[in-house]
């Protein structure tokens, strides 16, 4: 097995960097479309997009502008032939029997290549405005409801009905027909003991927000490598398999020295008033969960950031992979179009765990 990578796709302005110094990455149909496009021409396995209803604001208007996530994926379905597509559902804005039927037939427009991002929320706001907001104990219940949700999901893909009685969710003869002809896959982003542990129950695949600490490589393994096993551990003993996403924003030039200029210009301008907004709404969330990388005042959305030469990003995804044992990477770019090209060019063809296998 050699390590998948996949693109987590600017469905929102401003991309993953919360800074006035990147590129204003204008969540359109035509960026997302050739970003894709471009991803499967050079083999990237997957393509993941995000869900989002309320930004954050500031100078950048920080991801108030966005597409949706399902309809995008679908508009991408017969356009891609190759590439995985990975749309993501927050769990309190669609019931899981609508959510069952939409992923049915997206499926079926691209059979074998559809898998769903399982999101089960933390921005009060984002649901306070639709009247979705069910009270503060979601943050501590939330993989309770997502555990009804996906069995909801999983008991209509594979029989076409549900009958589930829970503490969310009343299902009555429920139905969907017809029911998806392939697997469909599902990612889960589980940063706490309870989230890992949810997706050893009911997930495929984690992705992971540590790491990124490109200069102290081996810290960064183990840390990664603690996730991976207890995530395999704990799904192993119940007869599963799961696999780890290592998720990076990249930050590349030829020289050391070029990618940290580069970087200290991207922080120079810092959007402080997403920021803000941003952190407060993460600090609404009193659990362990993953919106605590969101309360260290990250411009960087909280993911892991690699600043360097090609060569050093190269050869760090390539120990991330080969020693911390994670099945893929994903990444994001401050300038989704050059940086997608310069890593075609720049990275991927030093990346020997493309084709050495574990």
């Amino acid at each position: 097995m050699t390590m998948d990578i996949g693109i987590f796709l600017p469905i929102a302005k401003g991309g993953f960097i919360m800074s006035r110094n990147v590129p204003p990455t204008w969540p359109t149909w035509a960026l997302n479309r050739d970003v894709t496009l471009k991803c499967e021409k050079m083999g990237f396995e997957f393509a993941l997009s995000m869900v989002k209803f309320r930004g954050f604001g500031g100078e950048t208007d920080y991801w108030d502008h966005a597409l949706d996530s399902f309809t995008l994926m679908a508009a991408l379905a017969p356009i891609t032939t190759k590439i995985k597509l990975i749309p993501s559902v927050t769990l309190l804005s669609i019931h899981p029997a609508v959510a069952a039927r939409m992923a049915a037939t997206i499926e079926a427009i691209c059979p074998g290549r559809f898998g769903l991002n399982i999101v089960s929320g933390w921005y009060k706001d984002e649901f306070n405005q639709m009247g979705l907001w069910p009270g503060d104990e979601h943050f501590i219940k939330r993989y309770d409801y997502a555990d009804e949700y996906v069995s909801i999901l999983r008991e209509l893909w594979s029989t076409g009905r549900s009958n589930f009685k829970g503490q969310y969710f009343t299902m009555n003869e429920a139905e969907i027909k017809p029911i998806p002809t392939t697997n469909i896959s599902l990612v889960c982003a589980g940063q706490s003991e309870r989230g890992v542990k949810f997706t050893a129950e009911k997930g495929d695949r984690n992705f992971i927000i540590a790491g990124g600490n490109i200069h102290d490589i081996e810290d960064d393994i183990k840390k990664i490598r603690a996730i991976t096993s207890s995530l395999q551990t704990q799904a192993a003993k119940m007869g599963r398999k799961c696999g780890t996403i290592g998720l990076f924003n990249i930050i590349a030039a030829d020289t050391e020295d070029a990618a940290m200029k580069r970087f200290d210009h991207i922080v120079a301008g810092a959007d402080e008033g997403a920021i803000r907004t941003l952190v407060g709404q993460a600090e609404l969330d009193k659990s362990d969960g993953m919106s605590a990388s969101l309360k260290k005042k990250s411009m960087f959305m909280g993911l892991p950031t690699l600043v360097g030469s090609h060569v050093t990003i190269a050869k760090y995804l390539d120990r991330i992979y080969d020693e911390a044992k994670v099945d893929a990477t994903m990444f994001a770019f401050p300038d989704f179009v050059n940086d997608l090209d310069s890593f075609g060019v720049n990275i991927l063809p030093k990346l020997e765990s493309r084709w050495t296998k574990h």
